[in-house]
């Protein structure tokens, strides 16, 4: 039986596989933070592969670089799975935390789904247009290119689409019971570990910076507020996840 995504268990089980699967290694200080960026600001405008914002892009690249070029370790079965993780904080700060995963593997689809189960979305079709959209934007990576804390971060940017979308068409139509049901998952994706993980801080120019704009919407109910605040990433990205009658456009 799959586990379920409204199970706290499940989610706290894959969250600290996560973290588990990645070496300890020192936090960042504020200035070596920023000194990082400044260094290799200049390989974001020349990095156009992933349509994320610019710091995103340069996490996916650069830590594959991080490796050393080490590539997948041979094995009796070609997986997604690597057993490579982060080698450094620097390759934290790029990459995201967890282990490196391979996109062009036969089995990429599948992994990503088992590392994302927790991250609940308001449908099934709304899940599985996210999966298929970032399996296919990185259809063309090879090699352990990707963290499996980066996937989840965006997988969870996905899902607050999607329920902020369902939360706008409530809010239209007068749905109150359904409009306080996603707002309600909407205000709670702060504590999700999926975001938490890669993300804690949410503020300032960290890739979930955004979070607390959203809040202020639904807590307004400005759905135009709302829109801007996930439209200014790549959260939204994946076809149908906001709809005319929600935060999409309006025909």
């Amino acid at each position: 039986m799959s586990p379920s995504s409204n199970d706290p268990s499940t989610w706290e089980s894959v969250s600290r596989t996560i973290r588990e699967a990645s070496p300890h290694v020192p936090q960042f200080t504020s200035a070596e933070k920023s000194a990082l960026w400044q260094r290799i600001e200049v390989h974001a405008a020349a990095t156009p592969r992933r349509r994320r914002p610019p710091r995103v892009v340069v996490a996916g690249t650069l830590a594959a670089f991080a490796i050393g070029g080490a590539g997948v370790a041979t094995a009796a079965v070609y997986s997604a799975h690597t057993g490579i993780g982060p080698v450094d904080a620097e390759d934290v700060e790029l990459g995201g935390p967890g282990e490196r995963l391979d996109p062009s593997a036969p089995d990429f689809a599948v992994v990503l789904d088992e590392i994302t189960r927790d991250i609940r979305f308001p449908s099934n079709q709304a899940r599985e247009r996210s999966l298929a959209f970032e399996a296919d934007d990185l259809a063309e990576s090879r090699g352990p290119s990707v963290s499996a804390g980066a996937l989840r971060l965006w997988m969870s940017g996905h899902a607050l689409c999607s329920w902020t979308d369902q939360w706008a068409v409530a809010l239209r139509s007068g749905d109150d019971e359904a409009r306080g049901e996603a707002a309600k998952v909407v205000l709670s994706a702060r504590t999700w570990p999926s975001i938490t993980d890669t993300d804690p801080e949410m503020a300032n120019e960290s890739e979930f910076a955004w979070l607390p704009a959203l809040e202020q919407a639904i807590e307004a109910q400005r759905p135009q507020a709302a829109r801007e605040a996930l439209f200014s990433n790549g959260s939204c990205l994946p076809a149908g996840l906001a709809s005319p009658g929600g935060i999409g456009v309006r025909r």
